[in-house]
């Protein structure tokens, strides 16, 4: 994934609330789901589009009573900051492990228009 395409990720409302969501805590799809408010399709999506991003990982992986396998997820980014400085946009996102991106000032914004 490109990095502005990564950068469009996390100003989404739900990628947002999914990485909220798993910050301290491993999570199911399902209950981020019910307790953010995600339709569960939605948050499927999102959550693999995170996970394929590198900024959420599989926790752990549970059995519940009925037998049945469940994936808890958990976010790997701990901090993001974004700054408007000379007419650009640049974000910068700190990660629980190394990453290309990691401690890198990416500009959103280029002079060509994208």
């Amino acid at each position: 994934m490109r990095e502005k395409d990564i950068s469009r990720l996390l100003t989404d409302e739900y990628a947002e609330r999914i990485l909220v969501a798993t910050q301290n805590t491993p999570r199911s799809v399902q209950e981020i789901s019910d307790r953010y408010d995600i339709p569960i399709a939605a948050c499927y999506r999102k959550i693999h589009e995170l996970e394929d991003a590198g900024f959420l990982k599989v926790a752990e992986i549970v059995t519940t009573p009925k037998g049945k396998t469940m994936k808890m997820y958990r976010s790997l980014l701990r901090s993001a900051v974004l700054v408007y400085e000379d007419g650009t946009f640049k974000v910068k996102f700190e990660f629980d492990y190394e990453k290309d991106i990691n401690g890198k000032w990416i500009e959103l914004n280029s002079s060509n228009g994208t």
